[in-house]
């Protein structure tokens, strides 16, 4: 602190001085501070203290006057001129004189005036100390030392009143006379805030001394708390900071690195590469009946159904934008994906529903003995149909809810140590912000793709009886089982993941990719097997279908329904039918082939035109079962 009863020119002295040595002082109360050295001086003052015997916004009041401005006012309208401290004073004092006289005499019935004033003055100025007075000047009364301890002096300090920029003489005291709070210590004197450094030019050269010498941080730097630095602290690298920042920052964006995006490509590109080696070896084998029993077409929209599957991956890559950046081609991307996941699946499983159906329908009509004719646009059909009800549930959801890409805080934190905050914001593919819910359009989306999974299960466990080489029973429920567990496992690391952008990515795509290689495989790579191995020794394509019969009764003398393959039968019952016949001719003449010869065979004709339907071949297996018995029977 600096207190000086100083002369106008001491103060600069002093001052220069402590400019020079640095100084910052918390408080400096200087008598020519309200004095006409502090109006020369506007810029040296700010926050400068000092005192008086009044203050103009003193309030007192007497019964001509309500302030002591009132009276400098008055006489400036009567003189001319605006007068001063001094110019109350000199109204004040022979108002306080008169109010004493009166006060001295009031208790004589005759008081006689001028013998008193001659004669007994002495007493008339030592009742001064027993004077109570209230006058312009404030409350006035004498202690034991003959000094006025009416009131206190008036402290006064330059301040900024309100909103003013210019620095005023505010009253500090007395408190019951303030117009502005005391500014102690100044803020010369304390730490720079947050944000700011000690500026050692201000300090040594400012004028005013005891005003702020603080200044902010320039860009790429930073001061996280109170200081007394001359130098605020560098930006770690990485991260960066505007002028007057208390920390530098540095962004967790969340997007997707090129290395996983390239790597969300590779698997687009494996995906489609082994759907289209599929798609090839359908067109090579479309002869063989592995092939021709597994439907060609079906497998075909199978294959298609993978490859749009497969291309939400692309979206999926495309479905994000850094911060600032525009979002409408992430939010169009959002918009694609479930239009192509959706239509991938619903391809894929209702392909297999379809042949399943056709399968089951066939294989039904077979062991009933009856001949059925299912075309190929049954199927298309069918998944028109489902693929209809899909579309219209998208469509619906672009028009009233669209997706779109939107970016939000995750989270914000500061690392004291470096000053370091860093502010971590994900996007993502979110539902529109109006009261329809996404999962309006996504339940039944859903509920379609687990119906055609499970449909399409029940259906091939019907014709499990069937031969492995031509129905995918055990396949498909193998793959509804590695679709769950991918699900299963994929679905709680998504939730967990939700805020980090390349987690999500790799475990979206992961679960796609994974998703239509694996049902591929399993549909595929089983056939691809039967047709390289061939039949097995001895059997036809015929027997190997393993198709049940169970209204053709057996010959054999078992007594009961005995199942056996529709050729089996026919080679049984003819080599029957044949050894009576010689053994007739041996002992009777030429043989006949009796009438249930006939009727066996045309039994066995018409299973054999049904798995002649499924194959879709010319009876060229029929022909060959039927040679069991043409050298020793040659008129059947």
């Amino acid at each position: 602190a600096a207190i000086a009863c100083v002369q106008s020119g001491d103060s600069d002295v002093m001052l220069a001085r402590m400019r020079l040595n640095g100084c910052r002082p918390t408080l400096a109360w200087f008598t020519t501070a309200t004095w006409g050295w502090a109006t020369d001086n506007a810029d040296t003052i700010p926050f400068f203290l000092g005192g008086g015997q009044w203050h103009e916004n003193f309030v007192y009041s007497d019964k001509y006057f309500e302030t002591g401005k009132a009276v400098l006012e008055y006489g400036k309208e009567k003189f001319g001129y605006m007068g001063s401290y001094d110019h109350v004073v000199s109204y004040a004092m022979p108002m306080l004189i008169v109010e004493l006289l009166t006060s001295f005499f009031k208790i004589a019935d005759s008081p006689n005036v001028t013998d008193t004033l001659v004669n007994r003055y002495e007493e008339i100025r030592r009742s001064l100390t027993n004077i109570n007075a209230h006058t312009i000047f404030g409350p006035v009364s004498f202690n034991e030392y003959q000094r006025n301890d009416g009131r206190a002096a008036a402290g006064m300090q330059w301040v900024q009143k309100g909103n003013a920029t210019a620095f005023q003489l505010g009253c500090i005291s007395p408190l019951d006379q303030a117009d502005v709070p005391i500014v102690i210590p100044s803020p010369s004197s304390l730490p720079c805030p947050p944000g700011s450094h000690l500026d050692q030019k201000l300090v040594e050269g400012d004028p005013a001394i005891l005003a702020d010498k603080c200044t902010l941080c320039p860009a790429g730097t930073f001061a996280l708390y109170e200081n007394t630095n001359l130098q605020c602290q560098q930006c770690p690298e990485g991260s960066i900071s505007l002028e007057g920042a208390k920390y530098c920052v540095t962004t967790k964006d969340n997007l997707t690195s090129v290395g996983l995006q390239v790597l969300g490509i590779i698997f687009v590109v494996i995906s489609w590469s082994s759907t289209i080696g599929y798609m090839v070896w359908l067109y090579l084998k479309r002869k063989d009946p592995v092939v021709k029993m597994s439907q060609p077409e079906s497998l075909f929209l199978l294959c298609v159904g993978a490859i749009i599957s497969t291309s939400t991956i692309i979206p999926l890559t495309l479905a994000e934008a850094a911060p600032g950046e525009s979002t409408r081609g992430a939010s169009a991307a959002c918009r694609s994906i479930p239009f192509l996941y959706s239509l991938g699946w619903v391809l894929m499983y209702t392909s297999l529903t379809a042949k399943s159906w056709r399968l089951f329908k066939v294989a039904r009509n077979a062991e009933l003995a009856r001949r059925v004719k299912i075309s190929v646009n049954e199927i298309y059909v069918m998944v028109a149909v489902v693929l209809l009800v899909d579309v219209s549930i998208l469509i619906a959801w672009v028009v009233v809810a669209p997706l779109q890409y939107i970016r939000t805080n995750v989270s914000t934190t500061l690392n004291e140590a470096t000053g370091v905050m860093t502010v971590e914001t994900a996007g993502s593919c979110q539902g529109s912000p109006n009261d329809v819910s996404m999962w309006a359009f996504l339940g039944p989306i859903i509920i379609i793709h687990v119906a055609s999974m499970i449909v399409t299960n029940v259906i091939l466990f019907k014709v499990k009886g069937i031969s492995d080489r031509y129905q995918e029973q055990k396949y498909v429920a193998l793959a509804s089982i590695y679709i769950c567990e991918l699900l299963l496992l994929g679905l709680p690391i998504l939730i967990a993941v939700q805020e980090s952008g390349e987690a999500r990515y790799i475990v979206i795509a992961g679960v796609i990719f994974l998703t239509d290689t694996g049902v591929l495989a399993l549909i595929f790579l089983p056939k691809v097997r039967y047709a390289k191995v061939g039949l097995p020794e001895g059997l036809t394509v015929t027997e190997s279908i393993g198709i049940k019969r169970t209204n053709v009764k057996s010959q054999a003398g078992r007594g009961s329904d005995y199942p056996v393959s529709a050729v089996e039968e026919i080679r049984r019952r003819a080599s029957m039918t044949v050894n009576r016949s010689v053994l007739s001719s041996q002992s009777e003449g030429p043989a006949v082939i009796p009438s249930p010869v006939a009727s066996v065979i045309s039994v066995a004709s018409a299973g054999e035109e049904n798995v002649d339907e499924i194959e879709e071949s010319d009876y060229d297996d029929f022909q060959d079962a039927k040679s069991t018995c043409s050298t020793n029977c040659s008129n059947v």
